[in-house]
């Protein structure tokens, strides 16, 4: 797949092995993408045992609440500082540009390991020791069901 080897995939799987304490966000105004592939990321490092937790700067929106139905997706507040200032690996979704995580990203950018996982070409100046973009893929989900496959977690049919 362009932009994205096996490599860097085994580098994304050496990041998670090593941290215990994990955050997942996505842009401002999250969209399905970005939300989908959050929520499926975070089943999968519970799957791990990871301690992770989905923190967005903005609410989730009423008509995406179907695909949070245990209500992981948590809105930011500053009484979340705490937590965020344990966390050891930060992994962004769908953000092109990082500064679209809104004020979370005070708190973990240059604080803790940073990740992008993305479609959209990222920022020459972004905070990421490891930006994984493809942007012939179709969407950022897509990008989540292509490591799943990498590592055995998904099948490869389609």
């Amino acid at each position: 797949m362009p932009g994205i080897n096996k490599q860097s995939w085994d580098e994304l799987i050496t990041l998670i092995q090593d941290s215990h304490s994990i955050l997942l966000s996505t842009h401002i105004n999250a969209d399905g993408d970005g939300l989908g592939a959050e929520i499926a990321f975070y089943y999968y490092l519970n799957s791990l045992d990871k301690e992770c937790r989905i923190i967005n700067s903005t609410p989730l929106a009423y008509n995406y609440k179907v695909i949070d139905p245990d209500c992981v997706v948590e809105e930011y507040n500053h009484s979340m500082n705490q937590w965020l200032s344990n966390v050891d690996l930060t992994i962004v979704f769908d953000i092109g540009d990082h500064r679209r995580i809104g004020e979370i990203a005070k708190q973990v950018y240059g604080h803790c390991t940073s990740v992008s996982i993305d479609h959209h070409p990222i920022r020459e100046d972004h905070p990421f020791a490891l930006n994984l973009v493809d942007s012939e893929a179709p969407a950022t989900g897509y990008l989540i069901w292509k490591y799943f496959q990498e590592i055995g977690y998904a099948s490869n049919d389609m």
